[in-house]
């Protein structure tokens, strides 16, 4: 989940608990021990951090020289001023520890003075957006444990019953290409259309971003930017080969592969990307969607125009995935009976970029 710092939350009012008042942070948040510990720069400069006699924090010379000299840049300033603005519990605050440049961003360290916890969030450089929570591609995930790996089941809140019903059912998930939680949902979507096609037609695939200057924009830069507007042409414009080149771009990250094993038509693809009364105008329209419905998050679900997490329902499996579709019929299809088994779906964890 990214936040834009341009767009004040919805609610004006801060929730009473801390676990729904952090909703980015408690996700991004490298809790630490309340004890003596460190914070590690991105320039390797080792910050100490020890527990006062009172239960305060205090901390060793861990910022970097523009930022000890007063000359913090304003973009972290302004993420600083926003989380405490909207973010936080009343009564707590959060406060700077150092900001470091990696990667054409802002790494921004953070203390929040009341629950103790430190962390890291990134910033883009214009101000504009919050990212709480990332991956490092060059070093390679911990193994986990089956014990310790995350769950994508949850326990039910919710009853199909309670889905809104029509004769014509839309299931559409809103995703970014490059996010690991998106390509999630798109594997578990195509493992229902692979096992129970006739529900294929019910399902539909939007991305998340917007324009600006005549180029779409999105959450993890130009490379995702480039995949979401050729998977929304390949859609649009060649939709049998749609899935096809999704099973195989999700695997591969090879565009190039994808295209000519998918039997997509090259030509007519880089038509449609190049003309933007095509690619442009069909991505507007997926982000002109996500905007009416206030979905910034990749993966979200639309059921019916409504809002639905599949977390309420049980989890992010092809089944309860399924059945969630098969349960905004008004006369379910006899492929509703197909148990659809998670052919892709034994590693992740039910999160959001």
């Amino acid at each position: 989940m990214i936040t834009d710092m341009m767009k004040r939350p919805r609610t004006g009012t801060l929730p009473a608990s801390p676990v729904k008042t952090l909703p980015l942070l408690a996700v991004s948040l490298l809790l630490t021990c309340l004890f003596t510990g460190f914070v590690q720069a991105a320039d390797s400069e080792i910050c100490s951090i020890a527990v006062n006699g009172n239960g305060t924090l205090s901390f060793g010379s861990c910022l970097p020289e523009n930022t000890r000299n007063g000359q913090v840049p304003e973009a972290a300033e302004t993420a600083i001023s926003y989380i405490n603005n909207y973010l936080v519990e009343s009564g707590d605050t959060a406060t700077l520890v150092n900001v470091t440049e990696e990667s054409g961003m802002y790494r921004v360290g953070l203390v929040l003075s009341g629950t103790q916890k430190i962390g890291t969030v990134f910033v883009t450089k214009d101000g504009r957006y919050i990212i709480p929570s990332y991956y490092d591609t060059t070093r390679r995930p911990e193994a986990r444990t089956s014990a310790s790996s995350p769950q994508m089941t949850t326990t039910p809140t919710k009853n199909f019953t309670d889905i809104k019903k029509q004769d014509a059912p839309v299931l559409q998930a809103f995703v970014v290409s490059y996010c690991p939680f998106g390509v999630q949902m798109q594997r578990v979507l195509e493992d229902i259309v692979t096992q129970a096609p006739a529900l294929k037609k019910n399902i539909e695939v939007r991305y998340l971003g917007e324009i600006t200057n005549g180029t779409v924009q999105s959450m993890h830069g130009p490379q995702e930017s480039e995949e979401n507007l050729r998977q929304i042409c390949i859609r649009e414009e060649q939709g049998d080969w749609y899935w096809d080149y999704v099973s195989c771009f999700i695997g591969s990250r090879s565009a190039g592969t994808c295209v000519e094993s998918a039997g997509v038509d090259h030509d007519r693809l880089n038509a449609c990307i190049g003309d933007a009364g095509r690619g442009l105008h069909y991505a507007e329209e997926d982000f002109a969607l996500a905007s009416t419905y206030d979905i910034h998050g990749s993966p979200t679900l639309l059921l019916n125009n409504e809002k639905v997490s599949e977390f309420d329902f049980g989890g992010r499996t092809p089944e309860v995935i399924k059945s969630m579709l098969c349960a905004g019929f008004t006369t379910q299809p006899g492929d509703c009976s197909i148990a659809v088994n998670g052919t892709h779906t034994t590693a992740g964890s039910p999160g959001q970029c």
